[in-house]
């Protein structure tokens, strides 16, 4: 079978308990809608948009309705149980091991990069400034309110190169002021990605496989990671609940009339 160069992982696991006051809900999270289509929709069409066909969807919650609605058009993973973001990516092996050199990995409910960006951290990831091929690519996002956001936070050394991410809720008060956040936007070189996800660990405030790890594990094999900041704040914006629901709706309806 030929190898793709490269495969999406869009992860679109999660129930969305905030999108519906804090109940269950009778719907997965991204299938909540933004401008007259799911959220997960949008989050397909930037990723083909980028240039990019074959995609993996990680479903869980209420699967079939996500499953139904796109037919043949994508393929899918199964994460049962949901063991947190890491967990969901690991859960395309059996799908993607193999078949594609290098795996793009975002988050379902983060449909508004543009393809533009994407191509460009393509672009990073295939000619980094200082050369040899980086095994991780990923962007970045500056809050002047990093705290209001929950994003996690960039660390690097003292050359400027990333070493890892912590999550707000593992931030000590000293890591909690920097203002360089990850919006989850991570391209992964896939042989050394599907040789070390199993390494990731649960010792967090969560309790969870976290995804932001693998930064982390890269850093300390000494593997270069290479990052870039998105090109508008607004690319970085998840959908956790009707207020961001809004919010993103109208960044895509002013886009659209651009």
């Amino acid at each position: 079978m030929e190898k793709e160069n490269y495969a999406a992982v869009i992860l679109a696991a999660g129930k969305g308990t905030r999108m519906n006051d804090g109940k269950e809900s009778s719907i997965p999270k991204v299938m909540y809608e933004i401008a007259g289509k799911p959220i997960i929709d949008w989050s397909v069409k930037l990723t083909k948009d980028a240039g990019i066909d074959k995609i993996v969807l990680v479903v869980g919650y209420k699967k079939e309705l996500i499953e139904d609605y796109f037919d043949d058009e994508v393929e899918f993973a199964v994460q049962e149980p949901q063991l947190g973001t890491g967990h969901a990516a690991a859960s395309a092996r059996s799908v993607l091991e193999g078949k594609a050199e290098s795996i793009i990995v975002f988050y379902g409910d983060n449909p508004l990069y543009q393809p533009a960006t994407v191509q460009k951290l393509i672009t990073l990831y295939e000619n980094p400034p200082s050369g040899g091929k980086p095994t991780i690519a990923m962007m970045t996002v500056v809050f002047d309110n990093p705290e209001f956001w929950v994003f996690g936070r960039i660390i690097k050394d003292d050359n400027g190169h990333v070493i890892d991410i912590i999550e707000q809720k593992d931030c000590t008060l000293e890591q909690l002021k920097i203002t360089e956040c990850n919006p989850g936007f991570y391209i992964f070189d896939a042989k050394w990605f599907w040789a070390n996800v199993d390494k990731l660990e649960t010792n967090n405030a969560q309790g969870e496989y976290y995804l932001t790890d693998m930064v982390r594990i890269a850093a300390q094999q000494g593997k270069k990671v290479v990052s870039m900041p998105v090109s508008e704040i607004g690319e970085a914006l998840g959908i956790n609940n009707p207020e961001q629901q809004k919010k993103a709706e109208e960044i895509i309806l002013r886009r659209q009339n651009d």
